[in-house]
């Protein structure tokens, strides 16, 4: 027993020996964690070189950790700021560490999270701040435009605050709806509208299933996440930025004046076999009024009305400041900005309301914002995001959109050979003003905006985010978890004041200045009043658990969040999304990654049993240039990462005459006309809508493989993706049902379809000497979409079916040139449905059935489709000496566009000519000289030339271009200067936006407006400054 006692004791002196031999090696360091300010890091990582040994620091930028001796080296690391490498020194350390400038660049926002750009395996694109406001824009998706591969950009309207562009990320793989992103602002669905442009800090585009899965209830066409400004703990930064523009059109129609106006309306006529209206002697009037040669009675019956010059201005100004303040201290951190934006109109302003209210359109904008967080302890942290934006919309009494505009209807359709804008005729001892009509065109545009009324409309919008981010390193080291609760309010009032307004034509010339010697139109009414508004409410709530840990050579992260979405229109039933979401990480060494992501997410669209659903995602990734094999190229192989992923998203959405569907699986009833019984009657009601119960999910499988590479220490940098996704279970109408069922079908899952393409994103940057800087950037991209399946009747003609052909792709009749004098001898010649006169000089259409007519079964598909297949842009910029150059150039191709009708049809709905139409099919000249150099068929009047007035190959163009996007100029302050006025950096700049296109149309339209009958876009010129003080 002694004997056992002794060696027991023995080896516990020896274990104590050995303990306290350890512990004299090791040795505890102490020490803070400071910015450049001094200001404290709390919870930056302190790990000990060449171990998992590590801490982070408290509350107050301090640490204490056991190192294994005096030679050991301590890596210091905080988000958002560079990495540094340190030895150990005795006494109390104070470590500097510095904002990293790339931040963003190396800090991806991911769906619900964020991530080292090193680790990121998703195909994710970013840009920052800095390139948003490189382009200074009316709002965000116009400041995007080119910036980021894979996304397509359209904007159709400049009209002030309908300005908005169409986005579509990697083309449109759905013929069912519009393929529009999902847009998340700080973690809600929120529009692009409701962000002013300098409170944003990044934007992520996520477009592979990887990125887009934990949305799966709506991420299968992508996903834009907005992330804006956050305070840091620094001292008060006050930023001034403000912005002068004037705008023009981008293009302006050509149309002729009246005298040519006529001579072709003759020519017209004469073609047509129908009475002349004008003579010889009339038409030399004209020629003398476009000269100025005609005054009193004969100007008013021969006008030459340039209507777009006595409605328009040649210039829109607007102008919009915004001031922010960022700063913080340890226990909290603030951003709050105020923004406030003008937008006035190319429309004048003609009215003659005795209470000074406006005709010409304008767009008035105030937002304010404020992110704060609150450091309530060293785990707790609480934040609020708040924005409110007040708009004022005025106008006209017109129907105005940015897909249609009353105004620029009227100017294109409104002869300015007809009648005069208006005549002044005697009303006792005053004048009084008469605005010109006559039968056929009683609207005269600008009566309607002198006289017609006018309109204001009031938007209030306020949000609300409240976000608690609790850390449970005491429970377990990298585990926190957080909630949200959001609240979106969005009131819009307007307010309508019209009348009816006279128009007047002469019919007595020798009295024209006496109102008796005029027809009347319509009459003078009294101003009405209507009004109307609508209210949008949302409420979003998240509870979200992470994870986040590494473990030597193991990084693992993990995330699973619940979230709900309510939303409800005026009185409408709340619409309500509900999912479950997850993602996990792993890395091994910083050179192997694995991400699987997943959503399961519930819509109110489909019945029970079907109203939910499961997305998983997978990707993989592999940094070669962490592996000791590729050590020998580290001299100018800096980043290579290879990165794939597979998954399937969802979508939901099904949409009839763009309005948004709910309860897709429900039977439709509606009340009739009553049911006689005996001498009663009773309620009739009938089924319009059969039922589909076993309508589901739209679901899209997403395949992506990405390369990653970085060269000559930055240099170059770039990433090439191909994608390829087949959707299928696309939710559309029953094609296949006879007309005479007289019922019409719930919506199925009855369409499939393919999308692949490629992307290409490069970056080149470099410095010679000590002053001179430049950069290159080439983005490139390419989607093209085929319809394999969509439920199309079995006997359909193959020519006329969509299967195969691309979404969206454009359908008319092929033209094979003019009608000559041998096709009308010839006794096969097909004859034309659409009319029973065609000419010589008429377009001659192909016969695809071969049945001897031209009919609307000869239509097929033609050209491409309105979305481009390829986009590209180049970036070049250049500083020196505080001198800054900036240049984009933008465009697409593989796309189709036609021009607008009134270029396509000569005296369409008896309305006006372009120039286009000089070049017409002449039948003073021979056919062999026609065919030669006529670049348009024969002129008809009116619906008499309907054969030619057909969607077709001829009309439709190529609507490929290049363009200018933006051009700056800047000078950045010099830093001695700045100072000595309390500044800390001061930057003035000129800038053109849209200043040259290259395209195929002839100069008729904008290639990306897509008709005239609308607001054009516009070229703005802008000085600006932005100035910051500390």
């Amino acid at each position: 027993m002694n004997n056992i006692l002794n060696k027991l004791f023995l080896t516990l002196t020896l274990m104590l020996l050995s303990i306290g031999a350890s512990a004299q090696d090791k040795i505890t360091v102490t020490g803070t964690v400071v910015d450049d300010n001094g200001e404290t890091i709390i919870g930056a990582s302190i790990m000990e070189v060449g171990t998992t040994n590590g801490t982070v620091t408290d509350f107050d930028g301090n640490f204490k950790i056991q190192v294994k001796n005096e030679n050991a080296q301590l890596r210091i690391s905080y988000v958002g700021f560079t990495t540094k490498t340190v030895k150990v020194t005795k006494g109390k350390m104070e470590i500097v560490i510095s904002e990293d400038s790339k931040t963003l660049t190396e800090v991806v926002v991911v769906g619900y999270g964020a991530q080292k750009k090193e680790s990121v395996i998703g195909a994710i694109s970013q840009v920052s701040s800095k390139d948003l406001l490189s382009t200074p824009a009316a709002n965000v998706t116009q400041a995007i435009a080119g910036k980021i591969p894979g996304v397509i950009t359209t904007q159709t309207s400049g009209a002030p605050g309908m300005d908005d562009a169409t986005i579509n990320i990697r083309g449109r793989a759905t013929f069912a709806g519009d393929g529009a992103p999902l847009v998340m602002v700080d973690g809600v669905e929120r529009s692009f509208s409701q962000v002013a442009p300098d409170d944003i800090e990044s934007i992520s585009v996520l477009k592979d299933a990887s990125a887009t899965a934990v949305y799966g209830v709506r991420g299968a066409n992508g996903v834009i996440l907005v992330t804006t400004k956050r305070g840091k703990e620094m001292k008060p930064e006050v930023s001034f930025t403000g912005n002068f523009m004037w705008g023009s059109a981008t293009r302006k129609p050509k149309y002729l004046n009246s005298y040519d106006s006529v001579t072709l309306l003759e020519e017209a006529l004469k073609n047509d076999g129908m009475p002349s209206q004008y003579s010889s002697a009339d038409i030399e009037m004209y020629r003398k009024s476009c000269n100025g040669e005609l005054s009193g009675a004969d100007a008013l019956l021969y006008p030459n009305v340039d209507w777009y010059d006595e409605v328009l201005n040649e210039w829109a100004p607007s102008q919009r400041y915004n001031v922010s303040v960022r700063g913080g201290t340890k226990r909290m951190r603030y951003y709050v900005s105020g923004e406030m934006y003008n937008q006035s109109s190319l429309i004048k302003n003609l009215s003659t309301d005795e209470y000074g209210n406006s005709s010409s359109p304008g767009y008035n904008r105030y937002a304010f914002r404020a992110n704060m967080d609150f450091f309530l302890s060293k785990d707790l942290t609480f934040s609020v995001n708040f924005g409110t934006r007040f708009e004022n919309r005025h106008g006209s009494n017109t129907n105005e959109s940015s897909t249609y505009y009353d105004t620029f209807a009227y100017l294109n359709h409104t002869p300015g050979w007809l009648f005069p804008v208006s005549y002044e005729v005697q009303n006792g001892e005053n004048t009084k003003t008469l605005y010109a009509g006559n039968a056929n065109f009683q609207n005269n545009i600008v009566a309607a905006l002198s006289k017609g009324g006018y309109y204001k409309g009031t938007n209030t919008i306020s949000e609300i985010n409240l976000i608690a981010d609790y850390k449970m390193d005491w429970l377990t080291e990298g585990l926190s978890v957080k909630g949200m609760v959001s609240f979106d309010y969005d009131s819009y009032y307007k307010k309508t004041f019209g009348r009816t307004y006279a128009t007047y034509e002469l019919n007595d010339r020798d009295n024209y200045t006496l109102q008796d010697a005029y027809n009347k139109y319509n009459v003078d009414g009294q101003l009405a009043y209507s009004k109307g508004s609508s209210t949008t409410y949302k409420l979003y709530m998240e509870a979200q658990i992470n994870y986040a840990r590494r473990f030597g050579k193991h990084d693992v992260t993990g995330m699973l969040l619940y979230n709900q979405n309510d939303y409800r229109y005026n009185s409408d039933l709340a619409k309500r999304y509900q999912g479950l979401v997850g993602r996990v990480t792993y890395g091994y060494d910083d050179k192997y990654l694995f991400e699987f992501n997943a959503g399961y997410n519930g819509s109110e669209n489909f019945m029970k049993g079907k109203r939910f659903g499961f997305f998983p995602a997978f990707s993989i990734g592999w940094r070669l240039t962490q592996e000791k094999f590729m050590e020998s190229t580290k001299d100018w192989l800096n980043n290579l990462k290879i990165r794939a992923s597979y998954g399937e998203v969802g979508n939901d959405i099904y949409s009839v005459n763009g309005v948004e569907q709910r309860f897709l699986f429900e039977e439709h009833w509606i009340s009739a006309s009553a049911y006689n019984f005996g001498s009663g009657t009773v309620p009739a009601y009938y089924e319009r809508q059969y039922p589909n119960y076993g309508v589901t999910w739209e679901r899209a499988k997403k395949y992506n493989l990405g390369i990653e590479f970085g060269l000559f220490n930055g240099m170059l940098n770039g990433n090439i993706d191909l994608f390829y996704e087949k959707r299928k279970d696309i939710l559309t109408a029953y094609l296949s049902r006879p007309q005479w069922v007289g019922v019409t079908m719930a919506a199925g899952n009855l369409g499939e379809t393919k999308n692949s393409g490629y992307e290409i994103e490069l970056h080149h940057s470099n410095t010679i000497g000590k002053d001179f800087r430049y950069n290159v950037g080439v983005t490139f991209s390419h989607a093209s979409n085929e319809i394999i399946s969509m439920d199309e009747p079995a006997g359909k003609t193959d020519y006329r079916k969509r299967e195969g052909h691309p979404i969206n792709q454009y359908f008319g009749l092929v033209c094979e040139g003019f009608v000559t004098s041998a096709d009308l001898a010839d006794p096969n010649f097909p004859v034309s449905t659409y009319s029973n006169n065609v000419q010589v000089g008429d377009l001659k259409y192909k016969d695809m059935n071969n049945d001897g007519f031209i009919d609307d079964r000869d239509e097929t598909f033609i050209g491409y489709s309105d979305i481009p297949e390829n986009t590209y842009a180049l970036t070049l910029g250049a500083t020196y000496k505080g001198f800054g150059l900036e240049v984009m150039f933008q465009g697409v191709d593989h796309v189709s566009r036609y021009y607008d009708a009134d270029a396509m049809y000569a005296f369409y709905n008896n309305g006006k000519v372009k120039d286009i139409h000089l070049e017409r099919w002449n039948p003073s000249l021979s056919e062999a000289d026609n065919l030669a150099q006529a670049k348009y068929p024969l002129l008809h009047y009116g619906s008499t030339g309907d054969h030619n007035q057909r969607q077709n190959s001829f009309f439709l163009k190529n609507g490929a271009f290049v363009r200018l996007k933006n051009v700056e100029l800047s000078y950045t302050l010099p830093a001695a200067w700045t100072q000595k006025a309390g500044m800390s950096s001061a930057r003035i700049y000129v800038n053109g936006n849209n200043l040259i296109t290259w395209d195929h149309l002839d100069g008729l339209v904008d290639p990306e407006s897509n008709g005239s009958s609308r607001y054009p876009l516009l070229k703005p010129f802008n000085v600006g400054f932005n100035v910051v003080f500390l």
